[in-house]
C-alpha cells in the first residue's frame, strides 16, 4: 500500500497531536501529585494540631468538673468537641487524598462521638 502525500501529512499531524497530548499528560501529572501531597500534608498537620488542642481542652474540662465548675467544664468540653470535629474531618480528607478510603467507618464513628460530646452539655 502506497501512502499519498495527504495520508502522510494526516498521519504526521495525528502523531504530533498524540505526542503533544502525552507530553501534556506527563507534565500535568506531577503538578497534580505535588498539589495532592501539599493538601495531604496540610490536612495531616491540621489533624495533629487540632487533636492536640482537643485533648488539652478535654483535660481542662475534666479538671473544671472536678473543681465543681460545671459551666466552665461544659465550655471546655464544647471547645474540645469543636477541635475534635475539625481534626477528624481533616483526617478523613487526608485519607481520601491518599486513596485510603476502604474503611473509614472507625474514623467516621469517632467523628460522631465528637459530635455527641458537643451536644452533651
Amino acid at each position: 500500500m502506497f501512502l499519498t502525500h495527504a495520508n502522510k501529512k494526516n498521519m504526521l499531524t495525528r502523531n504530533i497531536i498524540i505526542i503533544i497530548l502525552i507530553i501534556i499528560f506527563f507534565a500535568y501529572t506531577p503538578i497534580v501529585s505535588a498539589n495532592n501531597a501539599e493538601k495531604y500534608k496540610y490536612y495531616l498537620d491540621n489533624w495533629n494540631q487540632k487533636i492536640k488542642i482537643a485533648s488539652e481542652s478535654l483535660e481542662n474540662a475534666e479538671k473544671e468538673l472536678k473543681n465543681g465548675n460545671e459551666i466552665q467544664a461544659c465550655i471546655k468540653q464544647r471547645e474540645a468537641a469543636d477541635y475534635g470535629i475539625e481534626a477528624t474531618e481533616s483526617l478523613i480528607m487526608a485519607f481520601k487524598i491518599s486513596g485510603s478510603t476502604d474503611d473509614l467507618s472507625n474514623i467516621e464513628s469517632g467523628l460522631n462521638k465528637w459530635k455527641e460530646l458537643k451536644d452533651f452539655c
